[in-house]
């Protein structure tokens, strides 16, 4: 009897040696995966805000065309081989190049296999496009993508389309960390990497910039500085023989603006001098600037309607001094 009492209390205590083992080591495994989630987990950086020299003016636009009824919804705009490229930001899939001096449409590039969902701006390089899928109003969108398309493939009609793919990191706003996935309507390209511009009603009406890789792949967006604009940022250009950044947008009465960010140092476009010109075209809602040459800009607006007033999808010259 003895011994089966003593059996008994052995087992009893082998049981509970085993699950002190099985909580111990439970509890080393929680530590330690916090411990490497805290060494892997970005640290928010805290909300650069910068204040340029702000100088105010009006310019009127110098050209004004009427856009095909196919291009209501004209958002992003890039010059390339003397034509004007762009796109809706919504519905058929497809990039317009448009003739300069009148724009008509010249020709029609399909891009195949991809759904245009908030197409919002149009940048390149020598050897691509990258349009920017980073429309975003709800902020619910978890990942947004930018494709870059092949130049030489897209002319011949057989686009090759890659597809750059993020997330907006954790960012200390107002003093407060958030995650916010930020709506998104203009980005540029300086060497290899991508500028995205933010467009932010909900917080004063402030710009963020952002940088990526134009590689193909999936990425975490990076924080660079912030800007209050006053104005809703829709579109980029940047000229990178004059290193001259200008952003377009409009307030909430629908008045459009360029901002204009000369001679821009290392990348630093709000560590300077802006210009703000008012443009001379009340009620348009502009989506789109692009130069060839840092002087003369396009600017297009979609087509915009609310009770009695009406807009038409338009293209407008400006000429920079």
């Amino acid at each position: 009897m003895d011994y089966l009492i003593k059996r008994k209390d052995s087992c009893k205590n082998k049981v509970k040696h085993r699950i002190l083992h099985l909580f111990t080591a439970i509890f080393l495994l929680l530590l330690f995966s916090g411990i490497a989630h805290a060494q892997i987990q970005q640290k928010p950086e805290l909300e650069v805000f910068k204040k340029p020299t702000r100088k105010k003016s009006r310019l009127k636009v110098s050209q004004t065309f009427q856009l095909s009824h196919e291009i209501p919804e004209g958002s992003g705009l890039c010059v390339w081989k003397g034509m004007l490229w762009t796109h809706n930001d919504s519905g058929e899939p497809v990039l317009f190049s448009l003739d300069t001096a009148t724009g008509k449409i010249i020709e029609k590039y399909l891009l195949p296999g991809v759904a245009n969902n908030d197409w919002e701006d149009l940048a390149q390089d020598e050897d691509y496009f990258y349009l920017g899928a980073t429309g975003n109003n709800t902020e619910k969108k978890d990942t947004v993508e930018i494709l870059r398309i092949g130049k030489q493939d897209l002319i011949r009609q057989k686009p090759s389309i890659e597809k750059i793919r993020f997330t907006w990191p954790e960012t200390l706003t107002d003093g407060k960390r958030k995650k916010i996935n930020f709506n998104c309507e203009a980005i540029t390209v300086v060497g290899d990497s991508l500028y995205l511009f933010t467009k932010e009603q909900k917080r004063g009406r402030r710009t963020r910039i952002f940088t990526l890789s134009n590689q193909p792949g999936t990425y975490v967006a990076k924080y660079k500085s912030t800007l209050r604009t006053r104005i809703l940022i829709t579109g980029a250009s940047y000229d990178s023989g004059t290193k001259q950044l200008v952003l377009c947008g409009y307030n909430l009465l629908l008045r459009p603006f360029l901002l204009v960010f000369p001679e821009t140092e290392n990348n630093d476009f709000f560590g300077g001098n802006m210009k703000q010109i008012k443009l001379r075209i009340p009620f348009h809602q502009v989506e789109g600037v692009a130069t060839s040459d840092g002087k003369r800009y396009y600017a297009i607006n979609e087509k915009w309607h609310l009770y009695f007033f009406h807009t038409r999808q338009k293209l407008h010259v400006i000429e920079l001094e």
